[in-house]
């Protein structure tokens, strides 16, 4: 697994969407507990989103500007914490889009990564125009590009309170994107990040693992075995240090073999799986 593709994992499949707040997707840390220190940009389709234009939502649902991260005010990014990350942009087209966003996290400086997702029809803008002003809604359908959420939302403001409406803004920005869009089979669906299966195991080894450090030193040894803590640690974003510490931790838990030259090979994920039940079925035994 290469370094961009350890990165690519920082993206959470399929969060790609439209939204009222703009196009937004999910930064999930299944590295290594660490700091944001910066947002550099990001890429859209080949288009530059300017950091003036991203918004960050943490975890707890604290809103920050992406020009607002800083090594003086960073953002903490522990394993397993999720941002959204928020562009005020026109909104997708269904089909496949490209993103990348490059990042600067406390240690390793600037990195980053591109990957694919899809953007379907249960991704798209889908509120209720009560909730909003006229002048809002009207606001909101200029940046809507695909028929389907403004018909959507055209159905929804025609039935709603009564009040002057946005019905004839929306008609107009509808008949626009009729014009505009592809025919619905000339869409494609073409992202491969969705890897149900290896997600899954990816899934289940942090379980058992512990931590997405260890699963990713892990995975990484499996596939280059035999190998060394510096070779693990040129794939990954860890120093040779914490991989000698992690490889030797899963040698003193019967997951690795180290040889007389150095090098490591690691047990096969069923036999990881297999050793945790044994384990937990021994620590049950001895409590009845």
């Amino acid at each position: 697994m290469s370094v961009q593709q350890h990165l690519e994992r920082l993206f959470t499949w399929e969060s790609l969407e439209n939204t009222e707040r703009g196009v937004e997707f999910e930064l999930k840390n299944r590295l290594i507990e660490g700091e944001l220190h910066d947002v550099g940009g990001w890429m859209l389709d080949g288009e530059d989103v300017a950091p003036e234009k991203i918004t960050l939502e943490l975890s707890d649902g604290t809103l920050l500007e992406a020009e607002a991260v800083s090594p003086d005010n960073p953002v903490p990014f522990d394993l397993a914490e999720t941002v959204q990350v928020i562009a005020d942009v026109p909104r997708l087209r269904k089909g496949t889009h490209t993103l990348g966003i490059e990042i600067d996290i406390g240690g390793f400086g600037m990195v980053g990564f591109e990957t694919d997702d899809d953007v379907t029809e249960a991704d798209l803008v889908d509120i209720d125009p009560a909730d909003y002003t006229v002048a809002e809604l009207e606001d909101l359908v200029t940046d809507l590009r695909e028929p389907a959420e403004l018909e959507r939302l055209l159905e929804r403001e025609r039935g709603g309170k009564d009040r002057k409406t946005a019905v004839e803004a929306i008609e107009e920005r509808l008949e626009t994107a009729r014009e505009e869009a592809p025919d619905e089979e000339e869409i494609e669906y073409t992202a491969e990040n969705a890897a149900p299966g290896g997600s899954l195991v990816e899934e289940l080894l942090v379980d058992i693992l512990e931590s997405p450090q260890r699963v990713t030193v892990y995975l990484t040894a499996l596939r280059l075995q035999p190998t060394t803590p510096g070779a693990v640690a040129g794939q990954t974003l860890f120093t040779e240090e914490t991989v000698e510490d992690t490889l030797g931790d899963f040698e003193m838990e019967g997951i690795a073999d180290r040889n007389d030259d150095g090098e490591y090979e690691v047990v096969s994920p069923v036999t990881v799986i297999r050793k945790r039940q044994n384990r937990l079925w021994n620590l049950l035994s001895r409590g009845l």
